[in-house]
């Protein structure tokens, strides 16, 4: 029979100060290359990040932040993760906070959260402008390595002190440590305690604090490491940002695996950070990826190349089925516009099309798709690599059992193999609760300790899931007809001239729903007048109605000449439609 999951290759941890000790070893391998002054490449060694790590927890612990909360707003830097292990490291909950919120926004989840040290770059010092004044921390601390000059000061009433450069702080732990202070080293942690709040959603008033645990991180953590293809050589090319519990994760876990990351410094440069860091592995949402894929046909075509790779893609499929793979030769020059040396890439956080996984597959770069959910920390389920399944969100991850709830004649019921239902986990990879939210804590939770996704999907004879919509986006017809939308995006943007799509109901004049596409065309469509443009998509929608049933079809077309408004994990703010 075959093994569903690889055989383990890492260790796991009690708690993040294990953690640390067990990277040191890699000594002066750099965990992270970054840019500064636009082309200058710097490095952060294993050794140095374990280092900085631990003093900067000796500081926070002597400053008396124990059991308090630590705001982190930042772009993705080698100093984030430093805060966030650091903090955690101290006893103290990290409380990281998405930078691209509104100022107003970005202060009231710090004074929710009740930090009383909130950490900052210049430039969301900068962004925050005159609403920094209305942070009700004791303590600011600037993140910037290029003004830091070594602290010459008196270490005396550093409690007393208002404001600190994150280098002064890690050198004050580092005196203590020289001194004798124990501090972090005499904590006997609690790993089941509260150590991190990440908020779900741009305002406070649908926001949710999720709660998770050292035991929560670090065991969704030992399984991304496990479960996926990557190993010490391998070199990652970082473009999530980095407060987002999917890229925190897999960082960690990059942490323990002993790989490199190379922080990407602005979405503008990825094309070019390929070529300068020569990626092998990279963590994706799906937008980048067909943005990838968009480029790399969009060059096939511009050199006339349709029928040799088309020709050539035959060729080494046929090749592969007597075990002989010539992909990476034969396509050397599609991989090269991707550094040269991609190999594996990760991608969650939206639906994905399954057409897509075979395309990169097909020039020899493998894409294995996950699935997962900020309460779960965030990963549920994903394709392990000794095992993939092409339609599959994955196998659920060891740390956790899924189930698939349905509801007959009012009674929740566990569904069977191949039924349809909502998706609900339980495990050591899932949230204490809600941020003093006890009641929305309890609607998410079943009786016997699942918590409710609110995503729609079911599971197969071998234990992969599939999913097939959100609950919240579900569809339902007048004839009781229920429709995911996700299902229609996915067939959508196949087509040439989308870009980008949505697909929801809208109340026709006898208030009834009707299937609508938003739809925002490629660049090149924009010149068309609006009557023209909408013919033209029109054609192409009418050629995917004809692959569905008739109860799925889109039924009206809106189309759209502006971006839609999105997260910053480029997911569509569908609200807002």
């Amino acid at each position: 029979m075959k093994e569903k999951y690889p055989k383990e290759r890492y260790p796991s941890f009690n708690n993040f100060r294990e953690l640390l000790a067990y990277v040191a070893k890699n000594g002066d391998k750099p965990f992270y290359k970054y840019i500064v002054n636009k082309d200058e490449v710097r490095e952060l060694s294993f050794k140095q990040f374990s280092e900085n790590t631990v003093n900067l927890a000796t500081a926070l612990y002597a400053l008396g932040l124990r059991n308090k909360r630590v705001a982190l707003v930042a772009e993705s830097c080698p100093e984030w993760l430093q805060v966030y292990i650091g903090t955690i490291c101290a006893n103290a909950v990290i409380v990281p906070i998405d930078k691209e919120l509104m100022p107003e926004q970005i202060v009231n989840f710090a004074n929710l959260s009740e930090s009383v040290a909130v950490f900052l770059t210049p430039a969301c010092k900068r962004k925050l402008g005159d609403a920094i004044g209305g942070f009700k921390a004791k303590y600011i601390v600037d993140i910037d390595s290029d003004s830091y000059k070594p602290y010459t000061g008196s270490y005396e009433n550093m409690a007393d002190k208002s404001s600190f450069n994150f280098y002064t702080l890690v050198d004050y732990g580092k005196y203590l440590l020289s001194i004798g202070y124990l501090g972090i080293y005499n904590i006997n942690y609690d790993v089941d305690a509260l150590c991190a709040i990440i908020y779900t959603s741009g305002t406070t008033g649908t926001s949710k604090g999720v709660m998770l645990s050292q035991h929560n991180i670090l065991s969704c953590s030992h399984c991304c490491c496990n479960t996926t293809p990557y190993f010490p050589e391998d070199v990652f090319l970082s473009v999530l940002p980095m407060h987002h519990t999917y890229e925190t994760t897999i960082q960690i876990s990059i942490l323990v695996i002993g790989s490199t990351i190379c922080i990407n410094n602005s979405i503008k440069y990825v094309m070019r950070n390929l070529k300068r860091f020569k990626p092998t592995a990279m963590v994706l949402v799906p937008l980048f990826l067909q943005t990838m894929y968009k480029r790399i046909s969009d060059e096939i075509k511009k050199k006339g190349k349709e029928k040799t790779i088309s020709a050539a893609v035959k060729l080494t499929g046929g090749l592969r089925k007597v075990k002989v793979d010539l992909r990476r030769t034969v396509f050397a020059e599609i991989i090269n516009g991707l550094g040269g040396r991609m190999k594996n890439i990760i991608c969650g956080g939206a639906p994905l099309d399954c057409e897509l996984i075979k395309r990169f597959e097909e020039f020899g770069i493998n894409v294995y798709q996950g699935y997962g959910i900020t309460e779960c920390s965030p990963l549920v389920a994903v394709n392990p690599y000794t095992w993939v399944k092409y339609e599959s969100i994955g196998l659920p991850v060891k740390c956790c059992e899924v189930k698939i709830l349905k509801t007959e004649n009012g009674e929740e019921t566990r569904a069977k193999t191949g039924e349809h239902g909502e998706i609900a986990v339980r495990g050591s990879n899932v949230m204490l609760g809600y941020y003093n939210a006890p009641e929305a804590t309890k609607e998410v939770f079943t009786a016997d300790g699942f918590f409710r996704t609110g995503d729609i999907g079911y599971l197969d004879e071998d234990g992969f899931l599939y999913i097939t919509g959100r609950k919240k986006n579900l569809i339902i017809l007048a004839n009781g007809k229920n429709v995911y939308p996700e299902e229609i995006e996915e067939y959508l943007l196949r087509l040439d001239c989308v870009k980008d799509c949505v697909v929801l109901a809208r109340n026709n004049e006898l208030d009834e729903p009707v299937i609508t596409a938003v739809i925002l065309p490629e660049d090149e469509l924009l010149e068309l007048d609006d009557a023209s443009l909408q013919a033209k998509v029109k054609e192409a929608v009418m050629g995917v109605n004809n692959s569905l049933p008739s109860f799925k079809q889109v039924r009206n077309i809106e189309i759209r000449r502006t971006d839609f408004e999105k997260t910053t994990t480029q997911k569509i703010k569908r609200q807002s439609l």
